[in-house]
């Protein structure tokens, strides 16, 4: 493989995975909240905490080829 700055055949590939995620986190829930007062007075409301932070989520994972030439550092 030849660099297409500089004409060096002293390339090498790398192989780069990148992984994101999507999605929405549950926040405070205040049905639970107000049904949490309801049973245990002022205590009762930490009940909205209950399940929070969890979520649907979906990963998505690509993989990609990136060269580097060891002369100049162009990468493509």
């Amino acid at each position: 493989m030849v660099c297409p700055k500089c004409g060096s055949e002293n390339v090498t590939s790398q192989v780069i995975t990148e992984t994101s995620t999507k999605g929405k986190t549950k926040g405070f829930g205040w049905i639970k909240s107000c049904l949490g007062f309801l049973i245990f007075s002022i205590p009762g409301i930490l009940c909205g905490l209950c399940g929070m932070g969890k979520g649907k989520t979906k990963t998505k994972t690509s993989t990609r080829v990136i060269h580097v030439c060891q002369n100049c550092g162009n990468q493509w």
